[in-house]
């Protein structure tokens, strides 16, 4: 799932994240210097480590947030991990900014209550790193598979169910495209028995079904490996149990029509 925020196809976000992480370790240091050594110097360096630090938080923030809405599937374990990503960021933020206030100026030295505000925010940010990480290798968010040879992703938004999504010649057998129409994300995937639609979200944590693996008629999600078969949303095998909504599509004139209303199997699989 390519990043919106990104730099020559990379990701912005994790590489502005060293900033706070750098300069908000460095000031509890400085701090702890400070408070033990009794060195003014540090007192300069601790005070305005940690302004920089929330500056590169705010910065690094912005890109982070942009993909948290434009790139994780909404109703997905991505989407929940990316709100306490963010939370625990912002806490730790507030944090930081709270110690620089309460050392006053450059020329104050940290008091113990200080020292204590910064090392709650270093573990904050410890564990917001790890969720970081979830998002990151679990769920794969800022994942360009183009670059691991897996094919150009296709997307699409259309206004309604009465436009066509594509050309049936646009995809090759393997491939699969993302389709917004309206609130809804609907893969449409071609494979040796024709073109199908299907629900972009998987009924186990909601991954993305459009950026997986497209083996034979059956869809592997990237995150947690369930697969579908996608001419009728049965589960082919697990963690997933709910099957899949599918999609009746209509090929007119070479355009690719997607049905307005889903096909819903029985829930469970057997």
């Amino acid at each position: 799932m390519r990043s919106r925020a990104n730099l020559a196809s990379h990701p912005i976000h994790p590489m502005l994240v060293s900033l706070p992480i750098g300069l908000w370790i460095g000031a509890f240091v400085f701090s702890l210097i400070a408070y033990f050594g009794q060195r003014s110097a540090f007192n300069v360096a601790a005070f305005y480590t940690l302004i920089a630090g929330c500056v590169g938080a705010v910065l690094a923030a912005i890109p982070g947030v942009i993909d948290l809405f434009t790139v994780v599937p909404d109703r997905s374990s991505a989407r929940t991990h990316g709100y306490l990503h963010g939370a625990v960021n912002t806490l730790a933020l507030v944090l930081f900014a709270y110690a620089a206030i309460r050392q006053g100026s450059p020329y104050d030295a940290p008091d113990q209550i200080t020292l204590l505000i910064e090392l709650i925010g270093i573990g904050c940010i410890s564990y917001s790193g790890w969720i970081g990480g979830t998002l990151a290798y679990r769920n794969q968010i800022g994942v360009e598979h183009l670059q691991a040879n897996a094919g150009t992703m296709k997307e699409r938004t259309v206004e309604s169910f009465d436009r066509p999504v594509c050309n049936q010649s646009e995809l090759g057998e393997g491939q699969a495209m993302l389709v917004h129409i309206g609130s809804e994300r609907i893969a449409v995937a071609r494979c040796t028995e024709g073109i199908f639609a299907f629900s972009d979200r998987c009924t186990h944590k909601g991954g993305p079904l459009s950026d997986g693996a497209i083996i034979g008629c059956a869809v592997q999600c990237p995150w947690h490996g369930s697969q579908f078969d996608i001419r009728n949303g049965r589960v082919i095998a697990g963690p997933a149990e709910e099957h899949l909504k599918t999609y009746d599509i209509e090929i007119t004139a070479g355009e690719v029509y997607i049905r307005r209303q889903p096909n819903v199997p029985n829930r469970k699989a057997a």
